[in-house]
């Protein structure tokens, strides 16, 4: 979704420079699902409070995603 270009110095110092990129690209992703799931909850609480908490696992799973990408920029160091 993301299109990351890293510089060349930290390329050249990077053991798999495309994993890190693709890394960075789902932490973003996952922070844009994470915040969308923020964005539900601010509907909800004006219109129906009572349902608020129902989009947390849109919020969980934005979080996953962030996991992942931090996992793939670990092993690629």
């Amino acid at each position: 979704m993301w299109n990351i270009k890293l510089k060349p110095e930290v390329r050249r110092e990077l053991k798999n420079p495309d994993r890190f990129a693709s890394g960075m690209s789902n932490v973003y992703t996952g922070l844009m699902i994470a915040m969308a799931g923020v964005a539900f909850m601010l509907i909800l609480f004006f219109q129906e409070p009572e349902d608020v908490l129902k989009p947390t696992w849109i919020i969980l799973l934005g979080l996953c995603v962030v996991a992942w990408g931090e996992w793939q920029k670990f092993r690629s160091r």
